[in-house]
């Protein structure tokens, strides 16, 4: 079982790989809003580019996390998803 790097495109996912010496065999690009279909074990999520939206948390909790088995972190640490519409 693999591991997600989430960002805005394929090409960010996969420089973030390489940025953090993650191994490119367990860590796979994945893309905000692509269609998931694997189960993976753990996912960082890059903050978008082009800012962060409704759309990508919603595409965050309602596609990406029922396919982890393990855990969600952020890249950097501290970088929070915003919730403010989440009631």
């Amino acid at each position: 079982m693999v591991n997600a790097m989430v960002a805005s495109s394929k090409r960010q996912a996969e420089a973030m790989i390489v940025w953090l010496k993650l191994d490119p065999v367990e860590w796979v690009p994945v893309v905000y809003g692509q269609p998931i279909k694997n189960l993976y074990q753990h996912a960082k999520l890059v903050r978008p580019s082009e800012g962060v939206f409704k759309e990508h948390c919603d595409w965050v909790l309602e596609k990406l996390v029922p396919h982890l088995c393990l855990t969600v972190t952020t890249v950097p640490p501290n970088w929070k998803i915003p919730q403010e519409h989440v009631d």
